[in-house]
């Protein structure tokens, strides 16, 4: 099993863990904050399919999963350091 960062459908580089070899991965989405920050925004959870990449192979590979919009370098960053995946190399 390979770590794998997802972004996008409430996700913000949420660690998971898959078998490698796959274009795509269905996970649950996430309830996103409102703007103000006091309510949950109300939808069921749903499966949604991710694309997968790998990032920064110079620093052993990083499997990212995206639905939507690709991340930032900085969020991408960002996440590294706050959920510790293990690099696929």
């Amino acid at each position: 099993m390979k770590d794998i960062m997802l972004f996008g459908a409430g996700h913000e580089g949420t660690k998971k863990q898959v078998e490698p070899g796959k274009e795509s991965y269905n996970f649950s989405s996430k309830p996103v904050p409102s703007p103000a920050g006091t309510n949950i925004v109300s939808y069921g959870s749903e499966q949604v399919s991710f694309r997968v990449s790998t990032v920064y192979p110079e620093k052993g590979g990083f499997l990212i999963g995206v639905h939507g919009e690709e991340p930032s370098d900085k969020t991408i960053v960002d996440a590294i350091f706050k959920y510790n995946p293990t690099p696929l190399n």
